[in-house]
């Protein structure tokens, strides 16, 4: 029996040993997203509290401020399917990535609600945004401005949420796993990307993406930090708990709009109760058939109802 017990022991040592090196060749090959490297990237970048930003204005300087504020993996290019046609019905909308995605830095933080509202508090005050802004959160990001709006309600003008974080399922499966100290890590590292890039594509392949967002997603692999800053907000953002903040939005008044897939399965449309007893003012608008890519699956449809409400 001991001598099995230390032929188990040698067997688990070996696999833990090759997890780690595996892990390290992993992460040593990634570049490091440097000044220097920055330089040949596209957009313009800011510095606030916790590192740069980078994000891009777009639309007549003077129009309505359309703030647009990404979830959890998929960076500012989320948006390339609405912008325009947000510009072109004459707002000026301003696109960034959340810190540890897309351009921006990828600082070794706790990226938690706090972390998000000081982002988004941040990046406004480095810009000079002074008056209140249209905001538009899609996923994680309906709940940031959410919950950046309980706080700051004289920054907010606005709220729209698109398939908004705050009453989702809890995590299941492999994405429970991740959530476990070391063991995640190593899951993120080594399956994050492949995993994150082949939902990409079935999404393409389907017609509901364009074929640059696979490329696009591809490129942000590159550099160190963007597996860590998804693992982090997985661990630390209270995705499915965010009935407060809701609730102190729909005390306040703001002006509130949902749209929503009716087959979204992440971000289930069921939710809508959830969001309507917590806000009894907001108006929504279901988008039939559509599933949580409904942003830029059903970027039409979504224009059009974005733009509505935005001109009232």
């Amino acid at each position: 029996m001991k001598k099995f017990l230390k032929v188990l022991a040698g067997i688990i040592i070996l696999i833990l040993v090759a997890m780690i090196a595996s892990y390290l060749v992993s992460v040593g090959k990634l570049e490091k997203l440097t000044p220097e490297v920055r330089k040949s990237l596209p957009g313009d970048f800011i510095k606030i509290k916790d590192g740069v930003i980078s994000y891009f204005w777009k639309g007549p300087v003077g129009g309505n401020i359309v703030v647009l504020v990404h979830g959890l993996s998929t960076p500012k290019f989320v948006w390339d399917g609405n912008v325009d046609a947000l510009t072109a019905a004459g707002n000026r909308v301003l696109a960034f990535d959340h810190l540890g995605r897309g351009f921006s830095d990828r600082p070794d933080i706790i990226y938690n609600a706090e972390h998000y509202d000081r982002e988004l508090l941040g990046l406004l005050d480095a810009l000079e945004v002074k008056t209140p802004v249209n905001l538009v959160g899609y996923s994680m990001g309906g709940g940031n401005v959410i919950g950046f709006a309980a706080r700051h309600p004289d920054r907010v003008k606005k709220l729209i949420l698109i398939a908004p974080a705050g009453y989702v399922p809890k995590y299941s499966g492999l994405a429970a796993l991740v959530l476990i100290p070391g063991l995640g890590d190593w899951l993120m590292t080594m399956m994050g990307k492949d995993a994150m890039l082949d939902a990409i594509k079935k999404e393409v392949d389907a017609g509901f993406a364009l074929p640059n967002m696979v490329e696009k997603f591809e490129t942000q692999f590159k550099y160190r930090g963007y597996l860590p800053s998804i693992l982090s907000t997985m661990r630390h953002y209270p995705m499915y708990d965010l009935g407060d903040s809701y609730e102190k939005v729909g005390r306040l008044g703001i002006p509130t709009f949902a749209i929503w897939g009716t087959k979204d399965s992440m971000v289930p449309f069921d939710g809508v109760e959830r969001v309507k007893k917590a806000i009894p003012h907001v108006r929504i608008f279901p988008v039939e058939g559509a599933e949580h890519s409904v942003t830029y699956a059903k970027a039409a449809e979504v224009n059009r109802i974005l733009i509505e409400v935005l001109s009232e």
